[in-house]
């Protein structure tokens, strides 16, 4: 993967139905060589965090986040990078929680 995440902010443009991020959702990514984190809040998020790693041409990572209910959710997610027409990075991923029903989904974040 020759994107670098390092430094960059992202926000939602998509999710499924199931997710609790959504377009107020704030992303912080950081990467060191292969390794890769975040935190994020905003929206139904109060907190939450990432932590994962570069494999070939994607990320696999997992999340933890509690929600405004007080709901400690934890799932994880294999996330595809590629650069838009104008230069930013979008972020399109296929996510599955690890609690409650277990139900997967996919979403797209947009850099900002």
């Amino acid at each position: 993967m020759n994107i670098n995440l390092n430094n960059k902010k992202f926000k939602s443009e998509f999710n499924s139905k199931n997710g609790e991020v959504s377009d107020q959702t704030i992303f912080s990514y950081n990467q060191k060589d292969n390794i890769i984190w975040a935190e994020y809040s905003g929206g139904q998020i109060v907190k939450g965090n990432i932590i994962g790693k570069v494999i070939d041409n994607h990320i696999e990572f997992v999340y933890q986040h509690i929600n405004k209910e007080n709901e400690l959710m934890t799932g994880n997610c294999k996330s595809y990078p590629e650069k838009t027409e104008n230069g930013k990075i979008r972020l399109k991923e296929i996510w599955q929680w690890t609690c409650k029903d277990n139900s997967s989904g996919n979403s797209t974040l947009i850099e900002i």
